[in-house]
């Protein structure tokens, strides 16, 4: 099968339809990966809540020096999403890639609107970081090389809980690096999206327009910012494409410098993650250069 036909020929699209067709095209690639040589460690609880859980994946051997630990964040639009909608296959694939490349990978979940609203996907990363800052050690990862990915409404977690300091407080963020998949980085801006907010939006953010630009992370960029990956996708739309370029932009405004950045070609809005450890895998092995160069 020709992927990135499939993809073409999904189009600049996202609902339901197309989140099941791009399952159907990387599940079976996932099925064929290499996924030997590493421990699964399930459902560990970082928190109180049922959906405060991670699972974490292990070289085979135990590291003899600490290593960096990868931490992925899946999407959702802030009420819905899982960590494993494939067991063993979908976003498991994240941390399965990391664990086989000598490092320690880790799938998290977290609470969701509109039971739980701004900021509480970002405390949850907060949590999650400081769990494995407290327990990593255990299994051989290093508490100061936590790099965390979020994808979607996961980035927009991340992104939050780097960026925000009334959210990760004035000891930082404790992170060696964001890694951002087509997030959404504010509800509305004023240049790139200045109308209303779609309806899961407003179940995390609430209706407050007002609040809006002080709970967005694009508007919180500031010097000493942990290092960031930014990516989008070739087919991202629209209302979920906007806030990749003003991010980029903030960066660079507030670095004087470019951040790591790559436009994926022939990806849609949630395949990017989907291709980590596949046949197929481009942004994997840029992640490794990313997490070599900045650990």
């Amino acid at each position: 099968m020709d992927i990135s036909r499939s993809i073409r020929a999904l189009g600049r699209n996202f609902n339901p339809d197309v989140l099941k067709a791009t399952y159907d095209l990387f599940v079976p690639l996932q099925e064929r990966a290499d996924k030997g040589g590493v421990v699964h460690h399930m459902d560990i609880a970082y928190g109180d809540h049922a959906q405060q859980r991670l699972d974490m994946v292990t070289p085979e051997r135990k590291p003899e020096t600490a290593v960096p630990v990868v931490v992925y964040i899946h999407g959702g639009g802030y009420i819905g999403g899982e960590r494993s909608p494939y067991p063993g296959l979908i976003y498991d694939n994240v941390p399965i890639f990391f664990a086989r490349n000598g490092m320690i990978g880790v799938n998290a979940t977290y609470r969701l609107a509109p039971d739980h609203k701004w900021p509480s996907g970002a405390q949850d990363v907060g949590a999650v970081v400081s769990w494995l800052r407290d327990n990593i050690a255990d299994h051989g990862g290093d508490r100061d090389r936590i790099y965390v990915v979020g994808q979607s409404a996961g980035a927009t977690h991340v992104a939050t809980h780097a960026f925000v300091e009334d959210v990760h407080g004035a000891s930082g963020p404790g992170i060696a690096g964001a890694i951002l998949l087509s997030g959404v980085f504010a509800p509305s801006d004023p240049v790139f999206s200045p109308g209303p907010p779609a309806p899961n939006s407003i179940a995390y953010y609430g209706e407050d327009h007002t609040r809006w630009e002080a709970m967005s992370p694009l508007y919180h960029v500031r010097p000493g910012h942990p290092p960031v990956y930014v990516a989008a996708t070739e087919f991202d739309p629209y209302p979920l494409a906007w806030a990749t370029p003003a991010l980029i932009a903030e960066l660079t405004r507030c670095d004087k410098a470019l951040p790591w950045f790559r436009l994926l070609r022939d990806h849609n809005h949630v395949s990017s993650a989907m291709q980590i450890n596949s046949e197929i895998d481009t942004l994997g092995p840029d992640l490794l250069e990313f997490i070599a160069a900045t650990a």
